[in-house]
């Protein structure tokens, strides 16, 4: 729960970020009642290797905090490292979410590929069982939209870190005529 809380605190306006796409989710479990097994499975194997991508990413995070350097004596420098800690500190915590809002996104899916009838006796057109049905939905569309949303944010923070890495190396060779 504290990945989720981290995630949310970074955001600038959470619950309505939060209740757009629960919104978006209800439209798209009533439009789209029913995901196919075929898609399950895709969207199963998405998840997995965007999973992956992210622990890879995360793990190349933590290479470039090392990286940083905190005894520089010029100030903008210093400043630089600074927005660069931060903009890491940020990147952390949404690929951290993203990749838990992927478990999760999984689990449902996975969840939803079961075929329930040989556990419960319940008859295809009951209240209950449509209404775990929709709720599985739900929440299956909700996570494919929280992640979709981690990995613009995520986009945008690894942007601001390579213009900043270009903008420091430029001031590098500002004296070198290419």
């Amino acid at each position: 729960m504290n990945v989720f809380k981290e995630y949310y605190n970074i955001k600038d306006h959470p619950i309505l970020l939060f209740v757009s796409l629960s919104c978006i989710a209800v439209i798209l479990t009533y439009i789209i009642p029913c995901i196919q097994d075929k898609f399950i499975s895709t969207l199963v194997a998405s998840f997995s290797i965007f999973t992956a991508l992210l622990f890879n990413l995360l793990l190349l995070l933590i290479d470039m905090i090392k990286g940083v350097k905190s005894d520089d004596r010029i100030e903008s420098r210093k400043r630089n490292q600074k927005i660069k800690l931060k903009l890491l500190e940020k990147c952390m915590k949404i690929i951290s979410a993203s990749i838990l809002f992927s478990i999760i996104e999984i689990v449902l899916l996975l969840l939803l590929s079961c075929d329930y009838s040989k556990f419960i006796m319940f008859e295809d057109r009951t209240i209950i069982y449509t209404i775990v049905r929709f709720f599985f939905h739900f929440f299956t569309y909700l996570f494919i939209l929280l992640f979709i949303n981690s990995l613009f944010s995520i986009l945008e923070k690894i942007h601001l870190l390579i213009s900043k890495e270009i903008e420091n190396k430029n001031e590098d060779f500002k004296g070198i005529a290419l």
